[in-house]
């Protein structure tokens, strides 16, 4: 596998990621109703269990000073704010990962429980992405927030920005990334179009309501052979030339799943992928 060449990043009108619905709808020959959702949540699983036992170890060993958050909260309702305001001046979203200190995560948020004693924790600021692939001058904080969402108040201005990433990027996890999933490079943001977010406020759940909010979770994609193997074991038949176009060559590094809240399958939660990893 190649590194990746770093390059001004461009994106499309439809996410490459986003790919753990839509891998497989049937077992071979045998029509099978439920065979996506299952397969989104063994999937899902396998990214989730995977990050925990390889790519967060580059966070440390310590659970209780470990400087990420198990899961990372938004409403759905702040998606349809920003998508009301961006979706006909550009392509979509991008979510940057960056290090924050405690005490601004604290005062940008306004939670106050933090179930960890890392003073720097992994955070995602959203920026709306224009039509000729630039980054808007607004930078939103919406993951976790502990009061209503307005545009006005929870933003920050682009220099904020620059120093958050610049905080990942120093951090010594993001080098002992950059060691774990050589040569491929470490996940700089994930991008999602506006119509993929459509997409997601608008699902419904088993009885036909809207979703209240979505969770997030640390996830890490997993070696194509274990996900060729795994539908081997299943007999599924899986749309393996989908799945190469959005993660093969991502392979080792860290992404965000999301779920719909509050979930309301009672075994086998669901899982989506958050979109295109860049660069």
């Amino acid at each position: 596998m190649e590194t990746l060449e770093l390059r001004d990043p461009v994106y499309g009108t439809e996410a490459v990621g986003n790919k753990l619905e839509n891998l497989v709808s049937e077992k071979i020959g045998i029509f099978v109703p439920m065979a996506e959702t299952d397969m989104d949540h063994d999937v899902g699983v396998m990214f989730k269990y995977q990050a925990r036992k390889g790519v967060l170890k580059c966070f440390g060993n310590d659970e209780a000073s470990k400087p990420y958050l198990d899961s990372y909260f938004v409403k759905i309702d702040i998606l349809k704010t920003l998508h009301s305001k961006y979706k006909s001046i550009g392509k979509g979203i991008k979510f940057d990962f960056v290090f924050i200190d405690r005490l601004d995560y604290m005062n940008l948020t306004g939670q106050t429980g933090i179930p960890t004693t890392a003073g720097k924790l992994l955070y995602f600021i959203a920026t709306p992405i224009d039509n000729s692939d630039n980054p808007a001058n607004e930078h939103y904080v919406i993951f976790n927030l502990d009061h209503d969402f307005v545009l006005e108040n929870d933003m920050i201005d682009g220099s904020i920005l620059e120093n958050l990433v610049g905080n990942y990027k120093a951090e010594k996890a993001f080098t002992d990334m950059a060691a774990y999933s050589h040569p491929v490079v470490p996940t700089y943001h994930v991008y999602y179009t506006w119509d993929d977010i459509h997409d997601i406020f608008t699902e419904t759940n088993s009885k036909g309501q809207l979703y209240d909010s979505l969770k997030f979770i640390p996830g890490e994609v997993i070696e194509f052979a274990v996900i060729v193997q795994h539908f081997k074991d299943t007999g599924y038949d899986f749309a393996e030339d989908d799945y190469k176009e959005a993660y093969l060559k991502h392979e080792k590094r860290l992404t965000i799943l999301g779920m719909y809240m509050p979930d309301d399958k009672k075994e086998k939660e669901g899982y989506f992928d958050m979109g295109s990893l860049y660069p």
